[in-house]
């Protein structure tokens, strides 16, 4: 298979890919023809991360560099220049590539705010071993100021929290968020006679929880290292245990996101309250 001119890739091997692995093979192409050192940005520094993105990889890598003039991007690879003059690069396999805070904030500058939390929640992650801190976090906003962006870079940031489990999770509190429901008590720790259970959005005030169903926990075996039916019958087991406790359970499903009447709906019938009431 080309990857690009004068770079293949063994036609089994790359049908064995991930569209991540793939976008990084081209990366990596890249890196090797290059004649001076490359830094890699946006969507190519997070699939070198692993950071969670919306959407697939381009199909070009993205090169940070400051403006020099046009013609600068070549086939397969696109070059940018927004906050060039202030990133800092690491070497992470093989690719020097923007740090973790300044990759987080670059896809939420250019993503809406649904889309844009995901990056920086999984910058803060508790459970992320690479994870930054919030000053951190602040620190690189302060540093990357962007003539364009700015204020969505900065609303993500504002409302990104360690708490949240997955990409998934984030946008559905987003989407809640932009709904106008009042802010829900995340990874609440409910305790009954089997143990503690820490739900993904809680309103203790109305006894409600909502809980966001990726389709991966039931359709990827190697998600939790469970058979797919042996997860199900656990939630519900866990749903059981839940409504003993006295709480409401919504679900919410990654289909539901892209219709925000479909998550009001929910909601609202299960008394969750709107801001300012």
């Amino acid at each position: 298979m080309r990857i690009r001119r004068g770079a293949y890739c063994a036609r089994e091997r790359w049908a064995g890919f991930t569209p991540r692995e793939r976008h990084l093979a081209l990366a990596h192409a890249v890196t090797r023809q290059a004649r001076t050192p490359l830094l890699f940005a946006g969507p190519t520094a997070a699939a070198a991360w692993g950071m969670p993105i919306l959407g697939p990889f381009p199909n070009e890598a993205v090169v940070l560099d400051r403006y020099r003039g046009g013609g600068r991007s070549e086939p397969g690879v696109r070059r940018v220049t927004v906050g060039a003059e202030t990133a800092e690069g690491v070497q992470l396999g093989g690719l020097r590539v923007t740090t973790i805070a300044r990759t987080a904030l670059d896809i939420a500058r250019s993503a809406p705010f649904e889309h844009g939390v995901g990056p920086v929640d999984w910058a803060l992650w508790r459970k992320n071993p690479r994870a930054i801190s919030r000053l951190q976090l602040e620190e690189e906003l302060a540093r990357f100021a962007p003539r364009t962006g700015a204020s969505r870079m900065a609303r993500a940031a504002a409302f990104a929290t360690d708490l949240s489990d997955s990409f998934g999770e984030s946008r559905c509190r987003a989407v809640i968020h932009e709904s106008g429901f009042s802010t829900p008590v995340l990874q609440l720790e409910l305790t009954d006679e089997e143990g503690s259970m820490f739900p993904d959005f809680a309103w203790p005030e109305v006894r409600v929880l909502a809980e966001f169903d990726g389709e991966i926990k039931f359709t990827d075996p190697g998600f939790s290292g469970e058979d797919p039916l042996a997860k199900l019958r656990a939630q519900r087991r866990r749903e059981a245990r839940l409504r003993r406790l006295g709480w409401t359970i919504v679900r919410i499903e990654w289909g539901d996101l892209g219709d925000r009447g479909r998550v009001i709906a929910l909601l609202m019938a299960a008394g969750v309250p709107r801001r300012g009431q």
